[in-house]
């Protein structure tokens, strides 16, 4: 592949800073190259949806929180 091993231990543990021609070669080399398309794929990105989740639940919380400020506002303001 032409590459140190350093690069290839980091291939091999997934770290996103390798280079997208090195994990293409990986593939075709491995015969594995139609796999390519996944890579992009956002359903298969775990890591953006779990991402994805969690600013969701925050952004429930955070809406909940400004609710619940808004109705006890409301309620003192009457008293």
């Amino acid at each position: 592949m032409g590459i140190t091993v350093p690069t290839l231990q980091r291939l091999e543990a997934g770290d996103p800073s390798v280079g997208i021609g090195i994990v293409a070669t990986a593939l075709w080399l491995i015969q594995r190259d139609g796999e390519l398309g996944n890579l992009a794929s956002p359903e298969h990105d775990k890591g953006a949806l779990e991402m994805d989740i969690r600013e969701a639940i925050d952004l429930g919380r955070s809406r909940a929180r400004a609710s619940a400020e808004a109705r006890l506002h409301k309620t003192t303001s009457k008293n």
